[in-house]
């Protein structure tokens, strides 16, 4: 992303913000609330939002080529997923039928070869074969065909990462605070899903307000403040506090983080 800017109705919210990101790796992306990260991935995954409101300035770059996202669809098609805060989920869906929602397997019967495509049957072992393979590439142990509605928050959240990754030529995944809602052990879990997807050639855009785990995961991390970037290191180059301080631009005294 090179020189994005955007402002809502007067009210400048990112200014020539920069960053890149290669194959295979993590870069964490954090600020205070408020402080545009949210804004930077609409723009990045095309959200309609973006494009009512006037467009953005600035370049997204893919492979060194410019590109024109206008929609989630096109985001989609150039390999780009993104699990958003809130669970998108349908509860009275299987596991299967959320990952495989929109890219369901058919197959066809006697009555769609005289009616027409509309009446194809569900390939539904072909589409748990493809929930199992996506399931299984994050450690997610569980029944593909359990329903969606009574797992716990944890097994939701690897639901709908599994979902992503079932789109076959994701690329780069945007995660938007996915340990906000998991236990400690289940947050663990998913930064070794995150390290594994990296080691398969997936970027991923890590944002999280959870500085030890932007530590441990990343492999650059870019601080925006008031919608600027003020800072892009790597990990071994700074420590919780100076990240924490340079998000709030003050000295942080012992105890505030």
């Amino acid at each position: 992303m090179k020189g994005i800017g955007k402002e809502y109705y007067g009210n400048r919210v990112l200014k020539d913000v920069s960053f890149s990101l290669g194959p295979g790796r993590t870069l964490s992306l954090v600020g205070e609330n408020g402080a545009g990260k949210s804004t930077l991935m609409n723009i990045l995954f095309g959200m309609p939002v973006i494009h009512a409101t006037g467009g953005f300035e600035g370049a997204v770059l893919l492979d060194g080529e410019q590109v024109s996202i206008a929609s989630p669809e096109e985001a989609m098609r150039l390999g780009i997923g993104m699990v958003h805060q809130e669970f998108m989920l349908l509860p009275g869906f299987t596991i299967t039928e959320n990952i495989k929602l929109n890219r369901e397997i058919t197959r066809e019967n006697a009555l769609s070869r005289v009616f027409g495509a509309s009446l194809r049957w569900l390939d539904m072992p072909a589409m748990r074969t493809d929930a199992r393979a996506s399931m299984d590439t994050i450690g997610l142990g569980i029944d593909e065909v359990l329903p969606v509605r009574g797992l716990p928050v944890g097994h939701m959240q690897f639901v709908e990462i599994a979902r992503e990754l079932d789109k076959k030529n994701i690329r780069l995944l945007v995660l938007d605070e996915p340990t906000a809602v998991l236990t400690e052990s289940d947050a663990e879990r998913l930064l070794d899903a995150i390290r594994l997807l990296n080691s398969r050639g997936i970027s991923i855009l890590f944002i999280s307000h959870r500085l030890d785990e932007v530590m441990s995961v990343s492999d650059t991390i870019v601080i925006l403040r008031d919608g600027e970037r003020v800072a892009e290191m790597r990990p071994s180059e700074t420590t919780i506090e100076r990240v924490a301080e340079l998000m709030v631009g003050r000295k942080i005294e012992t105890g505030e983080i």
